[in-house]
């Protein structure tokens, strides 16, 4: 009987010995999966960071002034609310060469109806 139990506690001893190395090669690919995500989300981050400051540019008056400009949108003054365009820099002289007309304001876009197929477009 010496030699049998001698025989099982090895085989648990093994036993335990296997278990503890796999949950430590489990730890460390649980690791690298983390360390992963971690580079994954700071690369979203800047990401999104650059795309909010993309979106902020494009939403500055200045931008929105030559993006009219440059695409000869048509400019209907608005007749309920009274305000003024703002610009700054080089496009000043431009905005107010454009607000000769009407200088106390506001202007919106207003483009033709460029699909006419159902009654749903017209």
């Amino acid at each position: 009987m010496g030699v049998s139990r001698i025989l099982l506690l090895f085989v648990i001893t093994i036993a335990m010995a296997m278990f503890v190395v796999s949950e430590r090669n489990r730890i460390i690919e649980t690791g690298y999966h983390v360390a992963k995500l971690q580079m994954n989300c700071d690369e979203l981050s800047e990401k999104n960071r650059k795309l909010n400051y993309y979106v902020s540019r494009l939403q500055s008056p200045e931008v929105i002034v030559y993006k009219v400009q440059s695409l000869n949108i048509p400019l209907v003054p608005q007749e309920d609310r009274v305000g003024m365009v703002a610009a700054r820099g080089k496009l000043k002289e431009d905005v107010i060469k454009s607000m000769k007309k009407v200088i106390n304001k506001d202007f919106y876009s207003q483009k033709g109806v460029l699909v006419k197929c159902c009654s749903l477009h017209n």
